[in-house]
């Protein structure tokens, strides 16, 4: 697993894409290693966060061009659904992703970074589903957007293909912190361990319920977030963080 860097550090784990000279863009190695971490990570029962992070200037531009070369009609769908591949497996993780990101972050990049649970990033971040560009669509970088933005910012994006600057990002509310560079592996550790002290299986069920509940109508919605509740409400590790709470109150 050479296209990614696995680092654990507690209950944190990094997952950092590892293909710097060809600017973190996916290839068939690149999109296959980073499905096999997070799967791995999923099933590891020592971590509770997984950040994603690229490298300095790059978070990741997207799918290599290079690979669009001397491939037939079947060839070229078997190679896209492989880039893609990292939008089902965040949605099906049972851990919640945090993407760590400096420089640029566009199409795949931005679909990656949209398609993590919480993101922090660097001033310097580009960000922008840039695939109209070379005359192809961001749609599926744009999947991530669609129960956070109107319809009509997320047409701009696709339609435009233009970059949003770290603060732009932030006021659309697509990112949750702009730190300086030096400051984002540590800003993103913070964000990461506040997430990991808490319970495991409210963090498991938060992640999983969320998924879940985007896709249900409003009423089986509200019933299903009310069978997560009351399943939590009556483990024990909640019983005694709820005693160990009223205790600090009584005294």
């Amino acid at each position: 697993m050479e296209s990614v860097l696995i680092k654990k550090d507690g209950f944190i784990a990094w997952v950092v894409l590892n293909k710097p000279k060809q600017f973190n863009a996916f290839d068939i190695e690149l999109a296959r290693d980073l499905n096999d971490a997070l799967k791995d990570l999923n099933n590891d029962e020592s971590i509770k966060v997984i950040v994603i992070q690229g490298s300095r200037k790059y978070f990741s531009i997207g799918i290599s061009l290079e690979e669009f070369k001397d491939k037939n009609a079947r060839q070229m769908k078997e190679f896209i659904y492989s880039m893609n591949e990292f939008y089902h497996t965040i949605h099906r993780l049972k851990k919640p992703t945090i993407a760590s990101a400096n420089g640029f972050a566009v199409a795949n990049g931005a679909g990656l970074l949209f398609a993590c649970d919480m993101a922090v990033c660097s001033k310097s971040v580009k960000i922008g589903i840039t695939a109209i560009n070379v005359g192809l669509t961001g749609i599926g970088a744009s999947l991530p957007l669609r129960f956070s933005l109107s319809k009509k910012i997320v047409m701009e994006m696709l339609f435009t293909g233009k970059t949003l600057n770290a603060y732009q990002a932030k006021r659309m509310l697509l990112i949750n912190k702009v730190v300086d560079e030096k400051q984002l592996d540590e800003e993103t550790h913070k964000l990461a361990l506040t997430v990991a002290k808490n319970n495991a299986s409210a963090i498991e069920i938060t992640k999983t319920g969320m998924e879940n509940l985007m896709d249900m109508p409003f009423d089986k919605a509200v019933d299903y977030s009310s069978d997560l509740f009351n399943y939590l409400a009556n483990t024990n590790i909640t019983k005694q963080t709820i005693e160990k709470s009223l205790k600090k109150r009584r005294d």
